[in-house]
C-alpha cells in the first residue's frame, strides 16, 4: 500500500513535483510498468492501472496526448487481463472499459480479441467488472457485440439458478438490453428462449414485467418480429396453466412439486397480465385460430380447481378489479371489494376526506375521453368474443362455493363493464344470462348444478341492486359535505333516516309523550341504554320544538341530551371512534343541533351553552405544549373529533354562523392556524365548515391555505377538489381564486396539486370563464402550466385574450416544431404509469419511491392539445385552415416512415394531432375535407407496427366524441359508445321513443346560459348540454350514491339496458370491433400511395371516393337533445 501511495504522489498531474511532465510521459511510464512481466509487483501494477483511469479522465481521449496509438495501449492492457492476481485483472477490465468511448476504439478492441479473457473470469470482483464492460460495449455499439460473449451471458442466464450463480439476474438483464438493440445476435443463440424461461422463474413483478416486455417490444416492429416464434415461444408463459403436468425443471423433487407449481402460477400470471397491457401482446394472444386467449378460457371448462382459481386471479388483474376475499358468503365477498369500504389512507392522520372523496366522488370530466376505457373495452370485447362469460357460468355452476362466489362477482363486474363501455351492437354479452337462467330452470341437469345456477341468478340480482345504489360515503365527514351541496330547501330533510320508518310518527301530543317515556331518557341516566332510535324520531317530529312545546318534560329531555353531548361531561367525547353506536350518536347529535336552531329563542340558550363548551374545549390546546394538544388528548381516537360535525352543521345556517361568531369559534380557529402541531384540528375544521356563503369560513380556509404548515396547506388544497366534485355552490366565484393563489406556493407539491385541480375544474365552462378572468401566471409551472393555459383557447373570450398578446401564433410554431412530438411522450408516459409498474421520477431524480399498493382503476384522461382547443371555435378552425395544418399532418399519415423510431414517433404525433382536431364538429369537417379518416382506419387495421394500431384506435375514439364523428365512423363499420360516461344504465337507441325524445328536447337552450357565440354553440359535445341541466345532473349523480331512499330526492328512473334485467336473447350486429387481429403478411399501400396506378383504385377509395367534398367553414347542423351526450369509441390500447 505504501508503494501505491508514493506512486500516486509522483504520477498524478496535480502533484507539484510532477507538474512539468507531459501526459505522454506519464502514459509511457504507466504502460511500461503494466506491460513488464517481471520486476513490478502486482500492487504497483494495480496502482498504475487506477492512475491510468484518472489520467485518462483528466486529459480526455485525444490520441495525440497519449504518445501511443490505441492499438498499442490495448495490447498492453490485454497483458493485465492475463495477470495471476484477480485484482489486477479486474483493474485491467475497468481500464479497458474507460478506454472505450466510441465505435472506432471498440472495433480495435474487438479486432485485437481483448475480450476473450472475459469468458475466463471466475471470481465475483472480476465478473462484476466484466459485466460492466459488456454493458459499455452495448452502449457504444450493440451491433458489434461479440457472439462469444453473448453465448456466455445466455449460458449463465439459462443454468445460473441451478448453479446458484449470483450473477444470473445481471446476466439476464444484459441479455434483455442486448435483445432490444441487437436482437439478431440474441435470437440466433437461443437468448429469447432464455428470457422466456426466466419469466417463469421470476416472481418479482417489476423484473417479470421487464422480461416479458422485452419480447413484446420485439413483436411490435416487423423488423424484429421475425426473431420471435410466436406460436412456440410467446405462449410458453401460458404453460403452467395449460399443462397440468408442467414441470419447469426435470429434477424438481416430488415433495417440492406443489410449492414449485404455485410459484410458476404466480410467475405466469404476472407475465400474462403484462402481455395484455401491451398492444403487441393483445394482438398475438387474441389472433384468429388457436390463440392463447382461447386456451385460457377453455381451461375454465375443465374441473381443475387449482387452475380455475389461478385463472380467476389473472382475469381480475387484467380488468383492474380487486380480488374478493376467500369466502362462501356472496355478500361478504362483494363487500370486500366495495370501493367505498374503509381504507387506511382515509384516516385523520393520513389523507382523510380528501383521499376518500377522490375514490367516491366522480371526476368532473364529461366529454373528455378516458383512454383506459378504450383499453378495457378492447380487451373485454376480445375475451367476451372468445367465450369468457360462458366459461365463468361453467365455473359458477361446477365449482366449490368459494370459487363460485369469486366467479359470480367477476361475472357481474364484467357484465356491468360491458354495459357501460361497449357499444350497444355488442349486446351478445347478454347471452350468458339466458344460459344461466335455463340451467336454473332445467331439470335435465344434476340438482346441485341447478341449485348453484339459481343461487348465481339471485346473487347477480343483488349485485345489480348494489350497483344501482352507487358508491356511498363511508365517513360522516364526506356525507356531511355532500348533504351541504344539496339545495337549501332540502337541508332539513337531508339527515340520515335509515331507521325512520321503524316507528310510525303520529302528529299528536299523546304520541310524543309516549315516545319520550319509551326512549328512557327521562327515566335513568344510563346514556347508552337510551333508545336512540326513538330520540332521533322525536328530534325529527313534525312541528315539534321548544317554541311550540313548553312542557317541562321536553325541557328535561333537552337538558339530558345537552349534558350528554357537552365536551366537559366527557360522556359522548370519551367514547371510542369504533364504538358500536358511534355513527348513530353523531347523527343524532347533528339532529339535536338543528332541533335547537329551529326552536328560536327557546333553544338558543341551550345551543349557546353547548357551543361555548365546545369552543372552550377547542381553545384549550392553543398555545400549549405539543404533548398537551388535542391530538395527544384523544382527538385521533375518540368521538370528540365529531364535534366539528356539530360546528359544521351550525355553519351551514345563517343564524348558526352568527352564534359561532358570537362564541368566538372563528377567532379560535384563526389562532390555531399559527400554532404548531395542530394539523388534525385544522384538517377537521377545513373538512366540516360550510363555504357556500361568503363569510368567515372562507377566511379561515384562505388562512389555512397560505399560513399553515406544508401538510395542512396540501390537505386544504386537496379539499378544494372535494368541494369541486361535491358541487358546492358558486365554486367558480371563490374556489378558483383560492386555487390560483396556491399555484404560487413555495412547496411544489401544493402548487402541482392546485394545477391538477384547476385542470379538472376547467371541465366546467363557468370555472374556465372565472379562470380567464383571473389571468393567472402559469409559465413557471412548466409543460403542465402550458397545457392549462391552452384551455383558454376553447372559448372565444380566452382566444381573444391570448391572441391579443401574440401567444397563439407563437404556440402554433412551437407545436409544429417540437410540442407535437412531446405530446406523444406525455400521453404514452401516462399510459405506462397506468398500465405497468413504471413510475415517473419526481424532480428529475432517478429514484422512485414504490409501493405494493397498486391503483385499481386509474384514469388516463386525454391531455390538452393546442389543435384540439382551437377547433372549438370557428376562428381557431380558420387559423388551422389558413396554415394548412391538416394537409401537412395528412401527408405524414399517408406516407409514414416506419423504418426508424423517429419516423414512428412523427406518425404518432400526426395521428394525435388529427384526432384532437376531429374532436369537434368544426375540426371534423376539416378532416372530411382532406379525407384522411380512411387512411387512419387503414393504419388501425393493417399497420405493421402494432403500437401504431393502438394509437390509431385511440385517435378514432377521440374523433367519436361527437355525434357527427360517430356517424362518420359508423359508415366504415366502426361502432362507438353513444352515451355519457356517467350514464350507468344507458338507454338503447331502439328504446328511445317519442316521449323521451320530446322530454330531452324540452331542456332549456344553452344560449341564455352560455356567453359563447351562436356559431360555436353546437360545436362540441360538452358545450351542447345546458349548464343548468348539467348541474342538476351532477347533483343527482352524487345523491344516487346512497342506499337510503329518504335521504335525498331522486330523479325519475329511466328505462335501462342493464344485462341483469334482460333474459331474452339479443341480436348480433356485424362490426369491425375486433377486425384484423392477425399479423400483416405484407405492407399495404395507402390510398394516396403515388405508386398506385392512376387507373386503379383501392377498395377504400371505391367506398369513400364519393364522400370527398369541398367544405367551407359553416355552422354544423344542429341535432336533437337526445344526442347531446358524450360519445367515445371504445376499442383498444397503445403502450
Amino acid at each position: 500500500m505504501r508503494d501505491i501511495l508514493s506512486f500516486n504522489l509522483r504520477i498524478l498531474p496535480n502533484n507539484p513535483h510532477n507538474i512539468c511532465c507531459k501526459p505522454s510521459e506519464n502514459f509511457r511510464e504507466i504502460i511500461q510498468n503494466v506491460a513488464k512481466p517481471h520486476g513490478v509487483s502486482n500492487m504497483r501494477k494495480l496502482g498504475h492501472l487506477n492512475n491510468f483511469i484518472k489520467l485518462l479522465c483528466s486529459i480526455g481521449h485525444r490520441e495525440e496526448n497519449f504518445g501511443f496509438t490505441y492499438e498499442e495501449i490495448i495490447i498492453c492492457l490485454r497483458l493485465a487481463l492475463l495477470n495471476e492476481a484477480k485484482e489486477v485483472r479486474a483493474a485491467g477490465l475497468r481500464a479497458l472499459r474507460y478506454l472505450i468511448r466510441d465505435t472506432n476504439v471498440l472495433q480495435k478492441v474487438l479486432r485485437l480479441q481483448s475480450t476473450v479473457s472475459i469468458l475466463l473470469q471466475s471470481n465475483e470482483g472480476e465478473r462484476t467488472q466484466a459485466l460492466r464492460l459488456v454493458r459499455k460495449i452495448i452502449t457504444v455499439n450493440a451491433m458489434l457485440f461479440p457472439s462469444s460473449i453473448a453465448n456466455s451471458l445466455i449460458a449463465v442466464g439459462t443454468d445460473g439458478l441451478q448453479e446458484r450463480d449470483r450473477m444470473v439476474r445481471a446476466a439476464i438483464a444484459i441479455v434483455c438490453e442486448l435483445a432490444l438493440k441487437n436482437p439478431e445476435v440474441v435470437a440466433r443463440r437461443g437468448g429469447l428462449s432464455t428470457i422466456l424461461k426466466s419469466v417463469i422463474d421470476c416472481q418479482l413483478s417489476r423484473i417479470n414485467e421487464a422480461l416479458i416486455t422485452t419480447i413484446l417490444h420485439l413483436l411490435n416492429h416487423p423488423h424484429t418480429r421475425q426473431y420471435v416464434r410466436v406460436d412456440v415461444e410467446l405462449e410458453q408463459i401460458l404453460a403452467p396453466f395449460t399443462d397440468f403436468h408442467y414441470r419447469h425443471t426435470a429434477d424438481t423433487a416430488e415433495g417440492q412439486l406443489k410449492e414449485d407449481r404455485e410459484s410458476r402460477f404466480l410467475s405466469s400470471r404476472m407475465a400474462i397480465v403484462a402481455a395484455f397491457r401491451s398492444w403487441s401482446g393483445i394482438i398475438n394472444l387474441c389472433k384468429a385460430g388457436n390463440s392463447g386467449i382461447q386456451s385460457l378460457i377453455g381451461l375454465l371448462c375443465i374441473p381443475n380447481m387449482e387452475v380455475r382459481k389461478g385463472l380467476l386471479e389473472v382475469l381480475y388483474e387484467i380488468f383492474r378489479l380487486p380480488v374478493p376475499i376467500v369466502t362462501q358468503d356472496f355478500m361478504e365477498g362483494l363487500l370486500s371489494v366495495d370501493p367505498a369500504r374503509f381504507q387506511d389512507t382515509w384516516r385523520l392522520s393520513d389523507g382523510f376526506v380528501a383521499a376518500e372523496a377522490k375514490v367516491i366522488l366522480p371526476h368532473r370530466a364529461r366529454s373528455r375521453p378516458d383512454l383506459m376505457d378504450n383499453y378495457l373495452a378492447f380487451v373485454l370485447s376480445a375475451f367476451i368474443t372468445n367465450g369468457l362469460l360462458e366459461g365463468l357460468v361453467e365455473v359458477v355452476t361446477s365449482s366449490d362455493d368459494q370459487l363460485a362466489v369469486r366467479a359470480t362477482i367477476l361475472l357481474g363486474e364484467l357484465l356491468h363493464m360491458a354495459n357501460t363501455i361497449l357499444p350497444h351492437s355488442h349486446s351478445h354479452h347478454l347471452h350468458c344470462l339466458p344460459t344461466l337462467i335455463n340451467m336454473a330452470a332445467s331439470f335435465d341437469i344434476p340438482q346441485e348444478k341447478r341449485l348453484r345456477a339459481s343461487a348465481a341468478v339471485n346473487n347477480l340480482k343483488r349485485f345489480h341492486e348494489k350497483k344501482k345504489r352507487g358508491l356511498k360515503p363511508h365517513s360522516l365527514y364526506l356525507d356531511h359535505i355532500i348533504r351541504k351541496s344539496v339545495s337549501s330547501h332540502n337541508r332539513r330533510e337531508s339527515h340520515s333516516r335509515a331507521h325512520r320508518d321503524i316507528y310510525v310518527i303520529k302528529d299528536t301530543e299523546e304520541a310524543l309523550m309516549m315516545n319520550l317515556r319509551d326512549s328512557h331518557i327521562l327515566n335513568h341516566k344510563q346514556n347508552l341504554e337510551w333508545n336512540w332510535l326513538l330520540i332521533a324520531t322525536i328530534l325529527k317530529w313534525p312541528h315539534v320544538n321548544l317554541r311550540n312545546n313548553k312542557d317541562e318534560q321536553m325541557h328535561k329531555f333537552v337538558r339530558r341530551l345537552l349534558y350528554f353531548y357537552k365536551p366537559s361531561s366527557k360522556l359522548y367525547a370519551g367514547l371510542a371512534l369504533d364504538h358500536v353506536k358511534a355513527r348513530q350518536l353523531t347523527v343524532v347529535g347533528c339532529q339535536f343541533v338543528e332541533f335547537l336552531m329551529d326552536s328560536d329563542e327557546d333553544g338558543q340558550g341551550y345551543l349557546e351553552e353547548l357551543v361555548r363548551d365546545m369552543v372552550s374545549w377547542l381553545s384549550s390546546s392553543s398555545g400549549l405544549k405539543p404533548e398537551r394538544s388535542l391530538q395527544s388528548n384523544g382527538l385521533l381516537t375518540t368521538l370528540s373529533q365529531h364535534y366539528f360535525l356539530f360546528l359544521g352543521t351550525l355553519s351551514a345556517h345563517p343564524q348558526g354562523v352568527k352564534l359561532l361568531e358570537k362564541c368566538g369559534l372563528f377567532q379560535c380557529l384563526l389562532n390555531l392556524c399559527s400554532v404548531k402541531n395542530q394539523d388534525a384540528v385544522l384538517k377537521l375544521a377545513v373538512s366540516t365548515l360550510d363555504y357556500s356563503r361568503d363569510g368567515l369560513a372562507r377566511v379561515i380556509l384562505s388562512k389555512i391555505l397560505t399560513a399553515a404548515t406544508d401538510t395542512c396547506r396540501l390537505f386544504a388544497t386537496k379539499h378544494l377538489r372535494v368541494l369541486l366534485r361535491a358541487g358546492v355552490e358558486f365554486f367558480s366565484s371563490w374556489g378558483m381564486e383560492l386555487l390560483v393563489t396556491q399555484l404560487h406556493d413555495h412547496n411544489k407539491a401544493v402548487s402541482m396539486e392546485a394545477l391538477d385541480i384547476l385542470d379538472e375544474a376547467c371541465e366546467d365552462k363557468a370555472n374556465l370563464h372565472a379562470l380567464i378572468q383571473l389571468k393567472p401566471a402559469l409559465s413557471h409551472l412548466g409543460d403542465k402550466g402550458l397545457l392549462l393555459l391552452l384551455r383558454f383557447l376553447s372559448i372565444p373570450k380566452g382566444f381573444s385574450y391570448l391572441n391579443e398578446r401574440g401567444y397563439v401564433s407563437k404556440q402554433l410554431e412551437k407545436w409544429q416544431k417540437e410540442y407535437n412530438l412531446k405530446y406523444v411522450d406525455l400521453i404514452e408516459e401516462q399510459l405506462n404509469e397506468a398500465l405497468t409498474t413504471y413510475r415517473k421520477p419526481v424532480d428529475g431524480d432517478n429514484y422512485v419511491r414504490r409501493s405494493n399498493q397498486r391503483l385499481q382503476r386509474p384514469n388516463v384522461y386525454l391531455p390538452v392539445h393546442l389543435y384540439g382547443q382551437l377547433v372549438h371555435d370557428k376562428t381557431g378552425c380558420h387559423l388551422l385552415e389558413a396554415q394548412s395544418v391538416v394537409p401537412d399532418l395528412s401527408y405524414v399519415v399517408r406516407s409514414p416512415m416506419l423504418d426508424t423510431w423517429e419516423g414512428i414517433k412523427q406518425l404518432k404525433a400526426a395521428l394525435w394531432a388529427l384526432g384532437n382536431i376531429g374532436s369537434s364538429n368544426w375540426g371534423l369537417n376539416l378532416l372530411q375535407e382532406e379525407n384522411v379518416i380512411p387512411d387512419i382506419l387503414t393504419l388501425a387495421q393493417h399497420c405493421e407496427v402494432l403500437s401504431v394500431r393502438g394509437t390509431c384506435v385511440y385517435v378514432l375514439g377521440v374523433i367519436s366524441k361527437t355525434r357527427q364523428g360517430c356517424e362518420v365512423l359508423k359508415q366504415y363499420g366502426w361502432d362507438a359508445v353513444r352515451h355519457s360516461r356517467r350514464t350507468l344504465w344507458p338507454v338503447t337507441p331502439e328504446e328511445v321513443d317519442t316521449q323521451l325524445t320530446s322530454e330531452l328536447s324540452s331542456v332549456p337552450s344553452t344560449l341564455s346560459l352560455n356567453s359563447e357565440s351562436t356559431s360555436s354553440r353546437h360545436n362540441s359535445e360538452s358545450e351542447s348540454q345546458p349548464n343548468m341541466y348539467i348541474l342538476d345532473d351532477d347533483k343527482c349523480d352524487i345523491l344516487d350514491q346512497t342506499d337510503e331512499p329518504s335521504f335525498y330526492s331522486h330523479s325519475k328512473p329511466v328505462k335501462d339496458r342493464s344485462p341483469f334485467t334482460i333474459l331474452a336473447s339479443s341480436r348480433f350486429v356485424r362490426t369491425r370491433f375486433l377486425n384484423s387481429l392477425s399479423l400483416p403478411s405484407k405492407k399495404l399501400r395507402s390510398t394516396s400511395d403515388p405508386k398506385t396506378p392512376s387507373g386503379s383504385r383501392t377498395p377504400t377509395e371505391l367506398k369513400t371516393g364519393s364522400m370527398r367534398r369541398n367544405r367551407t367553414v359553416t355552422e354544423p347542423s344542429v341535432y336533437n337533445r337526445n344526442h347531446c351526450l358524450k360519445k367515445y369509441l371504445t376499442c383498444t390500447t397503445n403502450i
